[in-house]
């Protein structure tokens, strides 16, 4: 993905140094940090030479607004600007709060040394169970959202006598429910956790002195596993969008679009839409655009 931008033409009009925020709904609008700052792009000398900036990273959003910092001493703020993007194909769960969607294991249980988990999601809602697992030895592993932060709760078990504590909790990021997507890798080594949020990892130990994690059936994707029972349905499921869930090397949102797995707690369907992110917007030749809106404030 790339910036470029231009003067005015036959002018003294043109910017020399702009930001650039990005957004999915045109309301709420984040800025592009590179380098781990607010990014500032140098701009145009004159008004005739295009400028072009390639970013470190690609930024998925609908729409892109520009923000001059500093123009010409000469005249005033005088901007064509042309934004270069790439296909980008998203297969999009859209969970309603209520539908949850299960994985279940071949085998009646599951027991892993290691663990990959990764996916993609964006909500307006600051409470919901992301995913969640439990054995019947008293191992689980759950990703939610309280108060619009990420928290993974982990145990990897307990002995006979319950001397042994193995719960751990960890919290990550903060406004997560600004319906922008936010990515998460979860990496499992016996004891030893990455999480990373958005490009962000904290690395950390379980307590506990087991290494296995041990669970019973399945893993579900949307919320909680339905059991009847009142008190094991407190927590909120999860209400927004998710893409790319992978567990294990098993990619759940294909598996899911193939009709390989059905959702439970009471529904028999739940949205699932297959899309070219960008589609909306303008082409570059036959290559869509990530963005649909450009603004220049």
């Amino acid at each position: 993905m790339a910036a470029a931008t231009q003067g005015r033409y036959s002018s003294s009009d043109w910017v020399t140094q702009y930001r650039m925020l990005y957004s999915d709904t045109g309301r709420n609008w984040k800025p592009y940090h590179q380098d781990g700052n607010i990014w500032a792009f140098p701009g145009n000398t004159n008004s005739d030479s295009v400028i072009r900036h390639d970013l470190q990273h690609p930024v998925i959003a609908r729409y892109i607004r520009i923000v001059p910092l500093d123009w010409s001493g000469e005249g005033q703020i005088g901007l064509r600007t042309e934004v270069y993007g790439c296909p980008y194909w998203a297969d999009v769960i859209n969970f309603d709060g209520h539908a949850v969607l299960p994985y279940r294991f071949r085998n009646k249980k599951m027991k892993t040394l290691k663990d990959v988990i990764t996916l993609k999601f964006k909500t307006s809602e600051s409470e919901g169970v992301i995913f969640h697992g439990e054995g019947q030895q008293g191992d689980y592993i759950t990703l939610e959202l309280k108060k619009a932060k990420l928290v993974l709760n982990l145990n990897l078990g307990i002995n006979q006598y319950g001397s042994i504590y193995g719960h751990t909790s960890v919290m990550a990021g903060s406004l997560l429910d600004d319906h922008h997507w936010h990515s998460i890798v979860i990496e499992r080594h016996g004891r030893n956790i990455n999480l990373t949020l958005d490009r962000h990892m904290q690395h950390f130990r379980t307590n506990g002195e087991f290494d296995y994690l041990d669970l019973d059936y399945e893993i579900t994707f949307g919320g909680m596993p339905f059991s009847g029972k009142p008190s094991s349905n407190s927590r909120k499921n999860f209400k927004g969008c998710m893409e790319s869930i992978n567990y294990n090397g098993n990619n759940i949102t294909d598996l899911a679009k193939r009709r390989k797995l059905e959702p439970s707690n009471g529904v028999r369907t739940f949205s699932f839409s297959s899309k070219l992110r960008g589609s909306k917007g303008a082409y570059i030749g036959s290559v869509p655009l990530c963005v649909a809106d450009i603004h220049v404030i």
